[in-house]
């Protein structure tokens, strides 16, 4: 993809977002976003933060270099090598990155109260 605007739109789409949405998380007004998506804006300040949320390589989406995604690696206790995570676990990663730190605490003990029904 050749454009800035093209690039935020696939990774956007691919997130499943809106452009409200994406707005919302990246505390911008939705006018920022539509701005940036129909090229009138090359290179937002709010870039890095965009990337984040989408889970996105903020190089790639900026100028289009370099891998698209995010390494996402996960090293187990007493592993020292890395494991890659599989597409679920990457496709689970990414949608928790994009919740607000509030959001993430209470997903948090809710997956470890179901942790503890199962043992």
């Amino acid at each position: 993809m050749e454009t800035l605007a093209k690039r935020l739109r696939y990774a956007r789409e691919r997130m499943g977002l809106t452009q409200s949405e994406l707005a919302r998380r990246v505390k911008l007004r939705p006018q920022a976003i539509q701005f940036i998506e129909a090229g009138h804006v090359r290179r937002p300040r709010s870039v890095v933060e965009i990337a984040r949320v989408l889970g996105v390589n903020a190089e790639w989406l900026l100028l289009g270099e370099g891998a698209v995604d995010v390494a996402i690696r996960e090293t187990p206790a007493g592993y020292e090598g890395e494991v890659a995570l599989s597409d679920e676990a990457v496709a689970v990663a990414r949608l928790w990155m994009a919740l607000p730190q509030g959001q993430r605490v209470a997903m948090k003990e809710t997956l470890m109260a179901l942790l503890k029904t199962q043992s």
